[in-house]
């Protein structure tokens, strides 16, 4: 069983399991690692989106070859405005996140991404 599994079909919450939160709980949970990422109280795209852009690079490090676990930042509405959880399932690259839209979290291949209204803006490791 893959350890994203247990997590795809999860309920979204804003407050509770959005896409950040989301994030966070996996790489507690599944890496052991603590991150706290700031928080945008509005729960607006525009404010997320600024977080991002402020924030990004006092948590992780981009990088060209994601491993199990970094941070995938999408861009949704033409903002970078959401994060997921990269993974490989079968050889093949995915992403678990927490979609407002759909309700869920949800595992999507990452050449899917588009399906949905998003694309990769960029991988990150975790420092």
């Amino acid at each position: 069983m893959h350890w994203t599994e247990k997590y795809v079909g999860m309920a979204y919450n804003k407050k509770t399991n959005n896409c950040a939160l989301f994030a966070e709980r996996v790489q507690s949970e599944v890496f052991c690692r603590e991150i706290n990422l700031p928080k945008d109280a509005s729960h607006h795209y525009r404010g997320q989106a600024r977080l991002i852009q402020n924030h990004k690079h006092e948590h992780a490090i981009k990088t060209d070859q994601p491993f199990e676990g970094d941070a995938v930042l999408m861009i949704g509405r033409g903002n970078t405005n959401h994060i997921g959880v990269y993974c490989v399932i079968g050889g093949v690259a995915h992403v678990v996140h927490a979609m407002e839209k759909v309700g869920q979290v949800c595992l999507h291949r990452l050449r899917d991404l588009e399906k949905y209204g998003l694309a990769v803006e960029g991988f990150y490791q975790w420092k």
